[in-house]
């Protein structure tokens, strides 16, 4: 297993991909301390839904959203998140140049929930999270990273 970061984690959409599949990320799914201490964001549970191409995949999703809200660790962005999100894009045109709204919407947003709920991001697109945590540190908000694959299996 990864060496994971303590705290609070939020798997960012491409981690819960490769675990589906049996790809890679084993632990997300067979250690339950690491589901304990997992948020879910709704943004996230929204792409995976987006993804499903059977109904046995969306039943197993449709468990893991219910287990999450068990747990308290479902985390759906109130409407501020949804403004601020907006207006740090805005930011990030202006630090960045154009940017395509719809390609960048959703994973400014979870960066966003990531640092509501006081949880890291785990992800392996660090590059462009990385620059959401710039974004958000010109708003005075901390974003922590961690690249699973970095770590080792």
């Amino acid at each position: 297993m990864s060496q994971l970061p303590p705290g609070l984690l939020l798997f960012d959409t491409g981690i819960y991909i490769r675990a589906s599949r049996g790809e890679q990320y084993f632990w997300l799914t067979q250690d339950a301390h690491v589901f304990e201490r997992t948020i879910l964001s709704a943004v996230v549970a929204s792409e995976l839904y987006a993804g499903t191409r059977e109904r046995q995949e969306k039943r197993a999703l449709d468990q893991l959203c219910r287990a999450h809200h068990s747990l308290d660790h479902f985390s759906v962005p109130p409407a501020a998140a949804w403004v601020e999100t907006g207006i740090l894009l805005r930011r990030a045109r202006g630090a960045f140049g154009k940017l395509d709204f719809v390609h960048h919407f959703r994973d400014l947003l979870i960066a966003c929930e990531t640092v509501r709920a006081g949880a890291t991001l785990v992800t392996e697109n660090i590059r462009d999270f990385a620059r959401w945590r710039s974004i958000l540190a010109s708003a005075g908000r901390t974003l922590d990273l961690f690249d699973p694959g970095e770590a080792g299996e």
